[in-house]
């Protein structure tokens, strides 16, 4: 039986019962909304590593409610925030402003799971997303964290497990990607 017709059945069996019967629909609908993540997940929390080409080694940092980066643009950057949870249907222009504080939500594309970051108050944009991987390079696993934004989502980087694999690996392109 189809979403359309349960719906139109319940509608017409409902309607003669009254405005009550409708009011404890939405409520009950109201109560079960999602909210972003508590903590992060247990496959990202380490430090991972990205070597631009350049001698430098950028990273991102997390922990079970912190997410840390390092990047250099020029000169270095570095960010800090932390992880708080709320209903997901929020409206972040409502909410207290909070600078340093973060939200967190898991999504899928196809089979892959990605984890995405944005600000407390980020009301636009796509925010950050993350997805980790095993990969394979000349015969040996390795794990591999893309990084990601933008609708697609486009893969702008992606970090390693340690400084001697992001080493080796560089500014790599992998195959069956979107990147910048």
């Amino acid at each position: 039986m189809s979403n359309k017709l349960i719906a139109k059945l319940a509608v017409a069996t409902l309607l003669p019962i009254g405005a009550i019967a409708v009011t404890t629909e939405f409520t009950t609908v109201q109560a079960s909304a999602k909210s972003t993540l508590k903590t992060f997940p247990k496959s990202l929390r380490r430090t991972w590593y990205h070597y631009d080409g350049h001698g430098r080694y950028e990273t991102v940092k997390f922990t079970s409610k912190h997410y840390y980066t390092k990047y250099y643009d020029g000169k270095w950057y570095h960010s800090s925030s932390t992880l708080h949870s709320r209903n997901e249907n929020a409206d972040p222009d409502q909410l207290k402003i909070h600078s340093s504080w973060a939200v967190a939500f898991t999504y899928h594309i196809g089979k892959t799971h990605w984890t995405d970051i944005k600000g407390w108050n980020q009301s636009a944009g796509d925010g950050t997303s993350y997805k980790l991987e095993i990969r394979k390079y000349h015969h040996k696993n390795f794990r591999l964290l893309s990084e990601a934004g933008g609708a697609g989502p486009w893969i702008s980087k992606h970090y390693y497990a340690t400084k001697k694999v992001a080493h080796v690996m560089g500014n790599r392109h992998f195959s069956g990607e979107h990147y910048y």
